[in-house]
């Protein structure tokens, strides 16, 4: 059960193709889900919420794409974190200086439950073009969270896991119409739309009206800057939801967002 105080709360410091990194904070338990952005702008986001960086205990990456690990080695070089948790695929993707100063590192498996402090923490399989991505849903015993970015789609066999959370933070990524015609090029386009890519607002939607049975606060993320629109999105979730009003909804940018409390 939660510690006496220890209400969860949940900063999105940045979100979306520029750069990803979302602090938790659960009683005394500080810690990091990717490092995305400088260790400059990690730092000024963090003072802007009145907390300070160097009291960050550990980091949980996704994979290893830049735009989740931008900041990773200039974290590390800082000396502040204790632990870091990554699969092994990620891992072994990491530039051999990165690795060189990780401190204690933890190698997690999907499907493999473990702890962090009065966390209980359970990585699953996602699917995009990294070499063992993994979302987390992370749990104190009396909330819990689900956090899911850069994904094609979601196996059938994780439905019962993701159901009935508090939070999700899952990405909207793509309006596919926007997407096709945009400047992008076509191999681009065709790995956005793919299993490896990411989740468009009516794959978001559907998944979302799948897992929320009664309420829900529902932090959209990584959406794309010019293949997408906040209408669009609220387009999508009132064709597919049952009842729209089972989730409350923030939208997450590079500017972040105020901190969500659960």
């Amino acid at each position: 059960m939660m510690k006496e105080g220890g209400t969860l709360k949940v900063y999105i410091l940045a979100s979306g193709s520029k750069g990803n990194i979302t602090y938790l904070k659960v009683g005394d338990i500080k810690v990091f889900i990717d490092a995305g952005i400088s260790y400059q702008k990690m730092k000024k986001k963090m003072e802007a919420y009145g907390e300070f960086i160097d009291d960050v205990q550990a980091l949980f990456l996704t994979h290893e794409h830049h735009d989740h690990t931008m900041g990773l080695f200039m974290l590390l070089k800082k000396g502040f974190l204790k632990d870091l948790y990554m699969t092994e695929g990620t891992y072994l993707s990491l530039s051999q200086e990165i690795r060189d100063i990780i401190p204690n590192l933890h190698i997690v498996k999907a499907d493999t439950p473990f702890t962090y402090g009065n966390l209980n923490i359970t990585p699953f399989m996602i699917s995009h073009d990294a070499k063992e991505p993994v979302g987390y849903v992370i749990s104190d015993g009396n909330k819990k969270i689900v956090h899911i970015t850069d994904t094609g789609y979601i196996d059938q066999n994780y439905h019962n896991l993701l159901e009935n959370a508090d939070l999700y933070v899952l990405e909207s990524n793509h309006n596919p119409v926007k997407l096709m015609a945009s400047p992008r090029p076509f191999l681009l386009k065709k790995r956005i739309l793919s299993e490896k890519g990411h989740l468009s607002n009516e794959d978001a939607c559907w998944l979302m009206n799948r897992f929320v049975k009664n309420h829900a606060i529902w932090v959209v993320s990584h959406i794309s800057e010019d293949c997408n629109s906040i209408l669009d999105i609220e387009e999508s979730i009132i064709k597919i939801f049952d009842d729209p009003t089972k989730i409350e909804i923030y939208y997450a940018s590079q500017e972040g967002l105020p901190v969500i409390e659960i």
